[in-house]
C-alpha cells in the first residue's frame, strides 16, 4: 500500500491576513487603506475579523468607521512616504541574441 505524502501547512490568505491586521491593531501605528473604489481612509487598525476591519482616528475613538475587507486593495503605513524611495541600480542591459525564425514548409 502506498504511504499518503503529507507537506507541512502553509498559512493561508486568511491567517496570513488576520496576522497582519492584528500586528497594525497591537503596534497602533497610522495606517492608510485604499479601497476599491479609488478612496483612501487613514487612521487606527482597532479591530479586525474574518469580513471587517474597524477603523478609528484615535486609540479610544468611540465612533470608527467599519470596512469590509472585500472593498480593500492595500494597506499601507501612514508613515512610510515620508520616508526616501531608493530606486535599484540598473545592471548592465542583456546581450542581444539573433532570434530564431523556423523555415516553413513549402506548400503545393
Amino acid at each position: 500500500m502506498k504511504k499518503k505524502e503529507t507537506r507541512p501547512k502553509s498559512p493561508g490568505r486568511k491567517q496570513l491576513q488576520h496576522q497582519q491586521f492584528a500586528a497594525y491593531s497591537t503596534s497602533q501605528a497610522p495606517v492608510i487603506v485604499h479601497l476599491s473604489n479609488g478612496a483612501r481612509l487613514q487612521g487606527l487598525v482597532l479591530a479586525s475579523d474574518d469580513y471587517v476591519v474597524l477603523l478609528g482616528r484615535q486609540p479610544d475613538d468611540i465612533r470608527p468607521t467599519v470596512v469590509y475587507k472585500r472593498a480593500i486593495c492595500l494597506v499601507t503605513l501612514a508613515n512610510v512616504q515620508d520616508a526616501p524611495v531608493v530606486a535599484p541600480d540598473p545592471g548592465p542591459g542583456p546581450d542581444f541574441l539573433p532570434l530564431y525564425i523556423p523555415r516553413t514548409r513549402k506548400r503545393r
